[in-house]
């Protein structure tokens, strides 16, 4: 049973679920002032650009160079405490993910709501920006952890600009996650290559867009945390050096769907490991390990059978060398 504020009638919510976990995510009213829709800024992106970026844990909020814009009356995405409640839900529920600090970044359906009231069935439209990232590099990747109540559907895109940090400027939509309220409720990693809508040598700005239609059925909450972006093929590639004892090749087919063939040539024999990584970094495939191949051209079929659609990277070592390159999963 709940109060609503603004009319003053009482609210009878029937819980489809009695478990723990829903009853911390029931969402509440939070009366504020209504005001105009016009979009509202919030911060100020920095004048130069950053390499790559830094991983953020805000700490503080916002953090440097990043900026805020809200539509329809809302305040915007906030910082949360560990241990704290989120704006629109009764108990206290953030958490942190694996490896993150006291603060995480969230955006509510009542941050994004014009007066805190889901009776009134409000669109929500928030925008969460980095600041300028310079010269995208291939192998460059946006990383974060995202944990989302299960109880309302929810919509978070991210989208790409290479001229400004306007919404306007925002033209490229790296991925749109949407959420039908029968998630985990878990924190989860994602990591999506950015030279998949943008190209080597760009300067960029990545937004992440928080929206619903009607907070009456819709509209849930959104944490966010330890975004950064790293280059995956150095991390996986440690050793720079162009490799003269072998030549590692493109798999064929690529894309492929859902076996493919990797070759790669030794001047010598050695002994040779082959792996797979996923855009995180983790090994999804061993295909070779430790293993002595003579003088020559030699081929490995990689199956794919159980991996989800997506972009991998194979790296192979050889005689104190590595060489990695990128391939693509397409169902």
């Amino acid at each position: 049973m709940k109060f609503n504020w603004s009319t003053g009638t009482v609210l009878v919510t029937l819980l489809v679920s009695t478990t723990a976990a829903t009853l911390a995510q029931t969402r509440v009213n939070v009366p504020r002032r209504a005001s105009v829709h016009a979009p509202v800024e919030y911060g100020r992106a920095r004048t130069n650009a950053v390499a790559g970026l830094p991983l953020e844990t805000f700490d503080t909020f916002l953090p440097d160079g990043w900026k805020k814009i809200t539509n329809f009356g809302g305040i915007g995405w906030q910082q949360g405490a560990v241990d704290s409640a989120v704006l629109g839900f009764e108990r206290g529920v953030i958490d942190a993910p694996p490896g993150g600090g006291n603060f995480v970044a969230y955006a509510s359906w009542a941050t994004g709501d014009e007066d805190g009231d889901f009776g009134t069935g409000q669109p929500t439209d928030q925008w969460l920006i980095t600041p300028r990232i310079n010269g995208v590099q291939p192998g460059d990747s946006l990383r974060f952890w995202l944990r989302h109540f299960s109880q309302f559907t929810d919509n978070l895109d991210i989208l790409i600009s290479v001229t400004g940090d306007s919404i306007a400027a925002f033209d490229s939509l790296l991925i749109s996650l949407a959420f039908t309220g029968n998630g985990d409720n878990q924190w989860k990693p994602y990591a999506f290559a950015l030279t998949d809508v943008v190209s080597p040598g760009d300067s960029i700005y990545i937004a992440f867009r928080e929206r619903v239609a009607n907070t009456r059925t819709q509209g849930d909450a959104l944490l966010l945390d330890l975004v950064e972006v790293v280059n995956l093929v150095t991390s996986v590639n440690q050793r720079n050096r162009v490799p003269r004892d072998f030549v590692l090749e493109q798999n064929f087919p690529n894309p492929f769907n859902p076996t493919t063939t990797i070759a790669f040539t030794l001047r010598q024999p050695a002994r040779v490991t082959l792996r797979v990584y996923n855009l995180l970094g983790r090994v999804v495939a061993t295909l070779v390990e430790d293993k002595r191949f003579p003088t020559g051209r030699h081929r490995v079929r990689f199956a794919a059978d159980r991996l989800p659609d997506g972009i991998y990277f194979y790296r192979l070592e050889a005689n104190g060398f590595t060489s990695v390159k990128k391939m693509t999963l397409v169902r």
